[in-house]
């Protein structure tokens, strides 16, 4: 196919790309191809990215204001006249002067290719995330795609005939290319992956790098997409099937006030979670074992080893998973629960447990939610202020007072280290003080009935 018998327009991307915008387009304008026109979609970059730009004999700029991938670049081809539509990210720059060219030849005489995509390579500075990304994402051999809808418009070309029945989804946040892909190749096109046309990609496959939150965001796009290729959670793991066991240790005497049984009040509580397999209480007290076992939870016996009130939680909790495995029971994780909070939230055992298992973390444990203001106590006796106290409110990072004993989940072999959460840790805020209340001697009993009024009215809202 001769290279000037139909133009070709190239739709530039930008937001603040001063650092590569000079680079991405001197290379685009070095290339052997000749009939070619740039247009620039910048989407109101606060650098001198469109100061650069215009150094360079692009052939339009075009502004946006409200920002999508996908609205981007459909504005860029509505403002082009090429028949074929080459899209790349300002922060690529091709390699070689013959990029656009080894895009181009693949649509000699194909009237089923809907799209090609070129490969993306690292920089020596780039990211090893991204650059293990990008490796594997885009190798080195040429492919033609009939089922698979991979499609990376960072680095691509496709008819307008193409494009004007199938154009970008503009309410996608993100891989607005992915979902153009599933829809062309569902139409009965194909797509290339040419490897000769390459460019160099910083950023890797995506342009705000590896954070959770868009990683989130793109495996949520691509579950919806292709419902075998993303999961559910394997049927052993779902909370319903994986086993759980809660752990409710009571040293000494358990503490009743009035007529309020608050061991009792925790059990009933455990008794109605939902993802709870066995409920053991850790004890020696004779009254408890049986108030345990009238409420069918099983009772492990403390060793003359943690009698010590002192005794870390850690500890505590080791134990009583060696004494639980000696029962032939082998949870996935303990719920450990103190039932001097006796004020927590309906269902909120369960909301960690599901937070644990599909999300993979370590533990999961509820906090409570502050702005306040902390000093701390050198060994000189002078006090400081702690973190950023001195800020306004409303620049403050809170900070999350950790509530073990209103509820915390954790895998066994956390426990089993002597550990009571994990590296990966969720944590599930609570914004009522009253939930990080602690019962103690001193706690006036109309705080405590004022508590469970309060407890009621809220999980009748739950």
């Amino acid at each position: 196919m001769n290279s000037k018998s139909l133009k070709v327009s190239i739709i530039v991307r930008t937001y603040n790309e001063e650092r590569w915008i000079a680079h991405c387009l001197g290379a685009i304008f070095s290339q052997d191809f000749e009939n070619f026109e740039v247009i620039l979609v910048d989407n109101n970059s606060t650098d001198h990215t469109v100061e650069v730009a215009k150094r360079y004999p692009i052939s339009n700029i075009v502004k946006i204001d409200k920002f999508s991938p996908g609205k981007a670049l459909n504005d860029g081809i509505r403002a082009s006249t090429g028949n074929y539509i080459v899209c790349i990210s300002a922060h690529c720059i091709p390699k070689g002067k013959q990029w656009l060219q080894n895009l181009y030849n693949n649509f000699d005489e194909n009237e089923k290719l809907a799209g090609v995509y070129g490969r993306q390579l690292p920089l020596s500075y780039t990211s090893d995330a991204d650059k293990r990304d990008l490796l594997i994402a885009f190798g080195q051999d040429r492919k033609v795609q009939v089922k698979d809808y991979f499609f990376h418009n960072a680095n691509s070309m496709l008819p307008r005939a193409v494009w004007d029945k199938f154009p970008f989804d503009e309410e996608a946040t993100n891989i607005e290319d992915r979902i153009w892909g599933k829809l062309v190749i569902e139409a009965g096109y194909e797509i290339i992956y040419e490897p000769s046309a390459s460019v160099y990609h910083y950023h890797g496959l995506h342009q705000h790098g590896n954070t959770s939150v868009r990683a989130k965001g793109i495996a949520t796009i691509l579950g919806e997409l292709d419902e075998e290729g993303i999961g559910d959670l394997p049927e052993s793991l779902k909370p319903e099937i994986a086993n759980f066991a809660a752990v409710l240790p009571v040293l000494g005497e358990h503490k009743i006030v009035g007529d309020i049984d608050f061991l009792q009040r925790s059990l009933d509580y455990l008794k109605e979670v939902k993802y709870i397999n066995n409920i053991y209480v850790l004890t020696n007290n004779e009254i408890v074992r049986n108030l345990a076992i009238r409420n069918k939870a099983k009772v492990i016996a403390r060793s003359d080893t943690i009698k010590d009130p002192n005794l870390s939680l850690e500890k505590v909790l080791q134990y009583t998973l060696k004494c639980i495995e000696a029962l032939d029971d082998f949870p996935e994780a303990l719920v450990y629960i103190n039932y001097l909070y006796p004020f927590r939230p309906a269902k909120l055992i369960d909301d960690l447990i599901l937070e644990l298992q599909y999300e993979g973390l370590d533990s999961v444990f509820s906090s409570y939610v502050d702005f306040g203001n902390y000093w701390k106590e050198d060994t000189d006796g002078d006090y400081s202020q702690v973190g950023d106290a001195l800020m306004p409110r409303v620049e403050k990072h809170p900070l999350h007072r950790a509530l073990y004993g209103v509820g915390c989940v954790s895998l066994t072999p956390i426990i089993r280290m002597g550990s009571l959460v994990g590296d990966k840790v969720g944590i599930f805020p609570l914004n009522n003080l009253l939930y990080a209340l602690r019962l103690d001697d001193e706690t006036p009993i109309e705080i405590i009935l004022g508590g469970i009024e309060c407890t009621k009215k809220d999980n009748k809202n739950v």
